[in-house]
């Protein structure tokens, strides 16, 4: 058995190792995959697109952000529900599942409720479940509780082995993209012993997985300089595959490994999350196939990957450029980058897709992603003009690439006591209010291109350093932004049949949100609240900012005044064995 059809040639593929297959199940077929791979990943190069059911509507759901944000790569393990597929690494024997379903992954009975859609509105179960007396114990609550949840829990499954440890560092550095590199080495230069966290497993972040400049060689070079500067820094310790999960008082942090609890206590802290790339909105925007442009960009860059044959890139900004140039060195063939600005402007990315032969659609958009036979997979997409209306032209296809514009992983930093502002003028935003010793750099600092997101994670190094008494030198120059768009301001085309997706972990439609206002919730937290939007495993990572967008226009008021919803600890599920820890029995 090959190592899958989808499969790159070498170079392709950061973090696998094409010497050592891997053979695993999934749904009880053997697959093969490679050393590094995920389990998703390993999927994708063997063409397996669907993992998953969606939560409400049975609907099929593959691979979105493959950063492990949201609900759509959700699996069961042996005694484990709710593992991100994107996330877990493969095995040798490793058993795995899909979840919510009746039957099997592929023909799930229960995905026959989403013809019943229409009778289900956003709410229903508040005006429903209650009459008349005693119907809610008698019937609807054994009913819901019979279909909660996604995974299998096994109570007979054996206890595994947690722990935990104390750290004490100058300098906690969250992120090992070029900011918090960046900030780590400034810290250092300084004198300061400091911890750089990075929940993926390898550093560098964007500088691995995405394009800089039309050869596509920048980011490696940054990445590969950057490493040899921290390795020859014996101060600065890097801990990789590990989640700071939380921010509490007195820069009390509790920093997830695998099963251990690192409580790191930090004289300073410097935030560089960066970044999340948010989802365009139209119907069937779910269908497996449909992902993220990052995705696309990691699936081929970190997995060797092909995603697949034959491409349209909805964007908004210069990112899907990139995306595209991607697909195509990979193998894929192009049909369309459907720009949503009316004027995009010339870049040396647009050039070098022009130079290839890609047709650049601008001012239009997706009106609807159109799916295959079995509607488990995108087979085409409609494109429009955004000033035409009308439904717009076919174009065939079997991966849709999104690149809206991007979202600050904010989590942290409201945790620490931020405030996140919206400047409806610039379209931007920025984060104010925080502790004198938590210090912001790259895109939390506001800093979009990639020497701007360096010279922002130096200056953040340079201050906490300076916050600590060591002798910092002079201050650093400020970031110079390149002034490229970094978010489009309205990526949501509403379509008369539904079925376009605000949140894809609840199955919130945009007349789901308006529906919520139209009965009265207005206020951004009690939309959440109805809705549900924002409550599911990606806590509103993908869902926040368009459902802000909807209320904002709805209510007439713009994104400053209407804000986002708040952030609490954790920043993503814990295991109650890693709270328990060594001492007592989960």
């Amino acid at each position: 058995m090959s190592a899958g059809v989808n499969r790159l040639p070498a170079p392709a593929g950061l973090l696998i190792d094409r010497d050592r297959p891997v053979s695993f199940t999934f749904e009880g077929r053997t697959y093969r995959g490679l050393a590094g791979d995920t389990v998703a990943s390993a999927l994708a190069a063997n063409g397996r697109w669907v993992l998953s059911r969606s939560f409400k509507y049975h609907r099929p759901r593959g691979i979105l952000g493959l950063i492990g944000n949201d609900a759509n790569t959700l699996v069961q393990l042996p005694g484990e529900p709710n593992v991100p597929a994107d996330r877990h690494p493969i095995a040798e024997g490793l058993e795995v599942w899909g979840q919510n379903y009746r039957g099997s992954l592929d023909r799930d009975r229960d995905a026959r409720i989403a013809a019943l859609g229409r009778f289900l509105p956003v709410g229903f179960y508040y005006r429903a479940f209650f009459r008349p007396r005693g119907v809610w114990e008698r019937v609807w609550e054994p009913m819901v509780r019979r279909r909660a949840g996604l995974g299998r829990i096994d109570t007979a499954t054996p206890h595994g082995q947690f722990d935990k440890t104390h750290a004490f560092h100058d300098v906690a550095v969250v992120g090992a993209g070029p900011a918090g590199m960046a900030a780590a080495l400034a810290a250092a230069a300084a004198g300061a012993r400091v911890l750089l966290i990075e929940q993926d497993r390898f550093l560098g972040g964007t500088l691995a997985c995405a394009r800089f400049d039309a050869g596509g060689s920048l980011g490696t070079a940054r990445r590969e300089g950057l490493m040899a500067e921290i390795a020859a820094r014996p101060s600065v310790e890097v801990m990789t595959g590990a989640l700071a999960n939380g921010w509490y008082a007195d820069n009390w942090l509790p920093v997830i490994r695998g099963n251990r609890m690192i409580k790191l206590r930090a004289r300073q802290v410097v935030l560089a999350t960066g970044a999340i790339e948010q989802p365009a909105v139209f119907r069937d925007n779910d269908l497996p196939g449909v992902m993220l442009g990052s995705a696309a960009s990691r699936l081929i860059r970190l997995y060797g990957v092909r995603p697949g044959r034959r491409a349209v890139v909805l964007t908004g900004d210069a990112d899907g450029y990139g995306v595209a140039l991607d697909l195509a060195e990979a193998g894929t063939a192009v049909a369309a980058v459907v720009d949503m600005r009316p004027d995009p402007g010339p870049s040396p990315l647009a050039a070098a897709l022009a130079d290839r032969g890609v047709p650049i659609v601008a001012g239009a958009f997706v009106a609807e992603a159109l799916a295959d036979r079995r509607g488990a997979h995108v087979a085409g997409a409609r494109v429009a003009r955004i000033d035409a209306g009308g439904t717009g032209e076919r174009i065939d296809c079997d991966l849709l690439c999104m690149s809206a514009g991007l979202a600050p992983a904010y989590q942290l930093a409201l945790q620490a006591g931020g405030r996140l502002a919206w400047d409806d003028d610039g379209a931007g935003w920025s984060i104010a209010g925080l502790p004198e010793h938590v210090h912001l750099a790259g895109a939390l600092d506001g800093a979009g291109g990639l020497d701007a997101a360096l010279a922002s994670g130096t200056r953040a190094g340079w201050r906490a350093a300076r916050a600590l008494g060591l002798d910092a030198g002079p201050e650093p120059p400020a970031p110079v932004e390149d002034a490229a768009d970094r978010s489009h301001p309205w990526p949501i085309f509403p379509h008369a049949e539904g079925k376009d997706f605000v949140d894809f972990d609840e199955d919130l439609e945009v007349a789901d949100i308006l529906n919520a206002m139209a009965d009265g919730y207005r206020e951004l937290e009690l939309v959440k609240r109805f809705t549900t939007a924002g409550m599911g495993p990606s806590q509103g990572r993908h869902s926040a900012l368009n459902v802000a967008r909807l209320v904002a226009r709805e209510t007439g008021r713009g994104l400053a005044e209407t804000g986002v919803t708040t952030a609490r600890p954790p920043v993503a599920g814990e295991k109650l064995g890693v709270l328990a820890g060594r001492a007592f029995e989960p």
